[in-house]
């Protein structure tokens, strides 16, 4: 392999199937992650091209690790490759609780999300543009279902709208909003991140064509259907939500999401916080502890958890699906004393 000019940064993919390896790094390159990308199949190229050289983020399949140390003892030579750091890409899930392994047949996607604290990937402009604006990124999620959950974004957001531009988008399968506020636009989300992905800079005037009004808040018209979220690759939805915080019109941003779309672990690391309303039933319970050991699989868990707010509501009676009382139901009023005054 030519390499060429000498970069400063280098990914190495070490894989003996091509089509893998030509396929994730792909990926990396269109994620614009910083590095110069380069795929090795045989481990005796991998050696003669960086001898001597740092590598800067390694992916090696555990397989092709062997054939290094059996091609480096037969050759009877010493071998200075650095790598600062090194994942093992493994074919087993099981092998994934060991310190910097990664289950190879799993999205592209979902690997650059394992991976994101080492790399520069989009999403993490969105940290950054975050300290520089001061907008809030706020998540609404929870893995427990009847929990509220979009009563509260919705109410939380009318709130904050009495104060400043807060926008609401809700990322659910079936959201009911189209009845709720009679919703008869011909757009939706959908063709706003199509559009968006065309032309990222025009955002900001695409955006009134896409929001509705619910009480001062401003409502980012959804999808109607599971199917037209659950394609959408979460580096745009990242993206998408990068520009939305460079752009300074909202104040905050509450995004409800849910199990209908992929990558939830990377938006959650990007939301200022995380607002988890959970129930105390065995069900519930059970759920929350699956969610826990599954967020255990994750290099910044840690940062994620740290964002996690869970919520144990005590009953209200008086919802009654009506989004103009929500300000002034018991749900409004324990809002304004327990979340608005934090």
């Amino acid at each position: 392999m030519n390499i060429g000019h000498t970069y400063n940064k280098i990914l190495v993919i070490c894989d003996r199937d091509s089509e893998y390896g030509m396929r994730l790094a792909d990926y990396f390159r269109k994620s614009e992650c910083g590095y110069e990308v380069l795929v090795y199949t045989e481990a005796e190229a991998f050696i003669n091209d960086m001898e001597g050289r740092t590598v800067s983020l390694l992916l090696i399949e555990e397989v092709f690790m062997n054939e290094m140390s059996d091609h480096v003892i037969k050759g009877g030579r010493e071998v200075n490759i650095e790598a600062v750091r090194r994942y093992i890409l493994v074919d087993d899930r099981d092998s994934v609780s060991e310190e910097r392994t990664i289950y190879k047949y799993q999205s592209a996607a979902a690997i650059v999300g394992l991976i994101g604290q080492d790399i520069e990937a989009k999403h993490r402009i969105v940290n950054d543009a975050l300290k520089q604006n001061s907008m809030k990124l706020i998540g609404v999620y929870s893995p427990v279902n009847h929990t509220l959950k979009t009563t509260f974004a919705l109410t939380l957001g009318q709130i904050m709208a009495e104060g400043g531009e807060i926008l609401y988008i809700n990322l659910e399968g079936y959201n009911g909003l189209y009845g709720l506020l009679d919703i008869r636009s011909e757009y939706n989300m959908q063709e706003l991140l199509y559009e968006y992905s065309i032309n990222p800079s025009g955002l900001k005037n695409m955006l009134p064509r896409y929001t509705v009004k619910a009480d001062g808040l401003d409502v980012l018209i959804p999808v109607r259907a599971p199917y037209e979220l659950q394609e959408t690759d979460p580096l745009l939805w990242i993206s998408f939500l990068s520009e939305l915080t460079s752009m300074g019109k909202y104040d905050a941003v509450i995004i409800d999401l849910s199990d209908c779309i992929r990558g939830i672990p990377e938006l959650l690391n990007i939301c200022s916080c995380v607002y988890m309303p959970v129930r105390n039933d065995g069900f519930s319970l059970a759920k929350l502890k699956d969610f826990d050991e599954v967020l255990l699989r994750y290099p910044d868990r840690e940062a994620i958890s740290s964002k996690l707010i869970r919520l144990r509501f005590p009953y209200f009676e008086d919802i009654d699906g009506t989004l103009g009382k929500l300000k002034t139901s018991r749900l409004g009023k324990y809002i304004r004393s327990e979340i608005c005054c934090r």
